[in-house]
């Protein structure tokens, strides 16, 4: 592994290693017997050079720079005292006049390159064999040129190879740090995917059932049939949550290409609970909050069209949020939504009256989530968003969704970008906490 603030990698020997520093002492051995052309045991000078070159080419992968420049420095000095005489050098001229020159350069060449950035480790083969090539030349002239040349190329080349090495572990490595990354967003991705469907699974029956609980707090005891039917509905509303919520769940705990084990299991992958309601789901959802007291009015305009399951689902959650805002932020407050239709898609459009100035109080607080996620759903879907205070002080979510043939574009735009978005002349582009209207005093004053 490389050594933290180092651009060369560095690592301790490993039995390949020694294997392959074996193989070339085994080389330069043999090289240096034949070099004369004929078998003859080499002095002993030039046998503890190479015994000393080997035990430094041991440490290579440790300290492959230093190690380059002791094995260069080794067998400069069997070119210039150790070489052959200059007769039997013309003699063995394709033999090589110079060995075991350059074996043990070239090896250590190889691992600079291998283990550091291109330039570097073509920057050392070429020096280290630039060395050579000037040494050899200098001490023996026109005779060895030729030798010295080929020196010069073999151990260039040997740089090359390393380069060649690291430059396909580079681009493993690359590889692996992309899927890496991409993994890493998908499972981001995923996590707000499924954060988002908690949030809007939780708040919307959990706020029905806090408005619930106070209606039937207020007409216990003027109306106990009233009380009791408020009560029903805060068990229809709680089992539902504790439904969806368990559909969600599970959606972690299956893979999508795994049916579940039950057909009736309702946490498994095709089970019946599985939360992704559309457009079809409205009516319900506009009924369980007219339940709690808010006046809900709804007006739908021009044909219905079919929209993308993203579309979809991004219409139903998008309502479904901006009406359990009402119901947070102004109870018992008329609720306007409207469905316009066109070929393009459809606009959604949800308003809520403001409480009376006497009303009010201080917001409660928010993460805003609620309202990230509803622009997530719309840009994700291919449309776009829009929230704010409009006159007579009330509050408008506007969101506009795609028809079904857009649903698989895979640039999405924005709001601003969107053909058939709505302009921001008003409102604000939800990128995080929009204020809201207030909530009142008393929630028990709840009509």
């Amino acid at each position: 592994m490389p050594q933290p603030g180092s651009p060369v990698r560095r690592s301790r020997p490993t039995a390949s290693t020694w294997c392959v520093t074996a193989a070339a002492l085994a080389a330069m051995l043999t090289t240096a017997i034949v070099r004369t052309g004929s078998p003859t045991m080499p002095g002993s000078a030039l046998v503890v050079l190479v015994l000393l070159s080997t035990a430094v080419l041991s440490l290579r992968t440790l300290r492959p720079v230093l190690v380059l420049g002791c094995v260069v420095a080794i067998e400069v000095c069997i070119l210039v005292f150790l070489a052959v005489p200059d007769g039997i050098a013309e003699r063995t001229e394709g033999m090589g006049a110079f060995q075991p020159v350059p074996l043990g350069t070239m090896l250590a060449a190889y691992t600079v390159a291998a283990r550091s950035p291109r330039r570097l480790g073509w920057g050392a083969g070429v020096a280290a064999g630039g060395v050579l090539m000037v040494a050899g030349l200098l001490a023996h002239g026109s005779v060895t040129a030729l030798t010295d040349l080929v020196v010069f190329y073999l151990v260039v080349t040997a740089a090359a190879l390393g380069a060649w090495r690291a430059g396909r572990r580079d681009a493993r490595e690359r590889e692996l740090r992309r899927r890496e990354r991409e993994t890493g967003e998908a499972v981001m991705e995923e996590r707000l995917r499924i954060a988002r469907e908690l949030h809007d699974v939780l708040a919307h029956n959990l706020t029905l059932v806090n408005a619930q609980a106070g209606v039937a707090e207020y007409l216990l005891e003027t109306q106990p049939q009233a009380a009791a039917h408020a009560l029903r509905d805060i068990t229809r509303h709680t089992s539902r949550a504790i439904d969806e919520l368990r559909a969600t769940i599970g959606l972690l705990r299956y893979d999508a290409a795994s049916p579940a084990r039950d057909p009736d299991d309702a946490t498994g992958p095709g089970g019946p609970m599985r939360p992704v309601p559309g457009i079809d789901a409205l009516d319900e959802l506009v009924e369980s909050h007219r339940s709690t007291g808010t006046p809900v009015t709804v007006q739908e305009s021009g044909r219905r069209g079919t929209l993308g399951q993203h579309a979809d689902l991004a219409a139903y959650r998008i309502v479904q949020e901006a009406l359990t805002n009402a119901a947070k932020h102004a109870p018992g407050m008329p609720v306007e939504v409207s469905l316009a239709w066109s070929e393009a898609g459809v606009r959604l459009r949800v308003v809520n009256a403001a409480l009376a100035a006497g009303e009010r109080r201080t917001a409660a607080p928010g993460t805003g989530h609620g309202l990230i996620g509803m622009r997530e759903r719309a840009l994700a879907a291919g449309g776009g968003l829009r929230v704010g205070e409009i006159a007579d002080d009330r509050f408008e979510v506007v969101a506009t969704l795609p028809a079904g043939r857009s649903e698989d574009a895979t640039d999405h735009t924005t709001a601003s970008e969107d053909p058939g978005s709505v302009a921001p002349s008003s409102g604000t582009d939800v990128t995080g906490t929009t204020s809201v209207t207030p909530e009142p005093a008393d929630e028990g004053d709840r009509p």
